[in-house]
C-alpha cells in the first residue's frame, strides 16, 4: 500500500520539476513551483469590481473612474447599468508575468497543476471582494475544442474552486456552448462580440434564482462573460459574476505560439 512517507521519500530523491521553468521544486498545495518562480507570483492589488482592471485610486469604491466617475457613461466593458447581465468581474491576477505563464502552460502544454495556483489566487481575490455566489459554473468549451484540448481550464480552475470556497460546482449541462467559434486570440474585440453573440445556452432548472460565479482562465474584452451572463439571466440566474484567474488589462492578450495549432 503507497503511504504518505513513500511519496515523501520519492519526492525528495526525485523532486518535481517546476510547472514553469522545470527546475526541481517542491509539491505544495499550490502546486510544483521552485522557490524563484514562486517569487514571480504578483501580489494582490486593488481592482475596480466593475471591470477588475486594477484601479489603486479607486478608494475601496465600487468601480474605477472609467466606470463608476463623473464622465462613465458605461462602464468599461460595455455592462450598461445596474440592469446589465453581468453584475461585474473579480480577477485573481493581471495577465502577465509569472500568472500568464501558468494559464499557457495549463491550456496548451497540459500542465493541469497550474489550474490550482491560478485558482487559489482567484480564491484569495473572491474572499477579499465579499463576493457573494452560490453557484460556480464554468464557461464551457465547444465539443470540438474539448476533444481537441482533452480538458476544459475553466472547469478545472472551477473544480478548485469549489474545494477551497466550499460552493457547488454546476454539472456541465447548466451552461453549454451552441456552436463552435474561431479562437479569441485571434479575433478583434468587434468580431469577438459578434462570435459570442448568442453561443450559449443555459439549464434553468439548474440555474435559476442562483447567485452565479461565471469561471474562466482570461478576461480580455468581455464578450464571452457578456454573453455567457445573458443565456444564465435569461434561465433565471438572479446575478452573474465572473470570476477569472486573470485580466488582461489593455488590448489583445498575445497569443501563444502553439495557439494556432492546439
Amino acid at each position: 500500500m503507497w503511504r504518505p512517507w513513500a511519496s515523501g521519500l520519492v519526492d525528495a530523491v526525485y523532486p518535481p520539476a517546476c510547472l514553469l521553468c522545470g527546475a526541481p521544486a517542491w509539491d505544495d498545495p499550490l502546486g510544483p513551483l521552485c522557490p524563484a518562480c514562486a517569487r514571480r507570483l504578483p501580489a494582490p492589488v486593488a481592482r475596480c469590481r466593475r471591470c477588475a482592471r486594477p484601479a489603486p485610486a479607486a478608494g475601496g469604491g465600487p468601480g474605477c473612474a472609467r466606470c463608476s466617475g463623473p464622465l462613465a457613461l458605461r462602464d468599461a466593458l460595455g455592462l450598461g447599468g445596474p440592469r446589465a447581465a453581468l453584475a461585474g468581474v473579480v480577477a485573481g491576477a493581471d495577465y502577465a508575468g509569472a500568472a500568464r505563464e501558468l494559464v499557457l502552460v495549463l491550456k496548451f502544454a497540459g500542465r493541469r497543476g497550474a489550474a490550482r495556483v491560478l485558482a487559489e489566487g482567484l480564491a484569495e481575490a473572491l474572499r477579499a471582494a465579499g463576493t457573494p455566489g452560490d453557484l460556480l459554473v464554468p464557461v464551457p468549451l465547444s465539443a470540438r475544442r474539448q476533444r481537441e484540448r482533452g480538458f476544459n481550464q475553466a472547469r478545472l480552475l472551477a473544480e478548485r474552486l469549489a474545494v477551497r470556497l466550499g460552493l457547488p460546482l454546476a454539472p456541465p449541462r447548466a451552461l453549454q456552448k451552441r456552436r463552435h467559434t474561431p479562437r479569441q486570440s485571434a479575433l478583434s474585440p468587434g468580431r469577438r462580440r459578434r462570435a459570442a453573440r448568442g453561443g450559449w445556452r443555459a439549464d434553468p432548472a439548474r440555474v435559476a434564482g442562483r447567485c452565479v460565479l461565471l469561471v474562466d482562465d482570461v478576461l480580455t474584452s468581455g464578450a464571452t462573460a457578456r454573453a455567457c451572463a445573458r443565456a444564465l439571466r435569461r434561465a433565471g440566474a438572479a446575478a452573474v459574476v465572473a470570476a477569472v484567474a486573470c485580466r488582461a488589462a489593455y488590448g489583445r492578450p498575445a497569443p501563444h505560439p502553439a495557439a494556432g495549432r492546439v
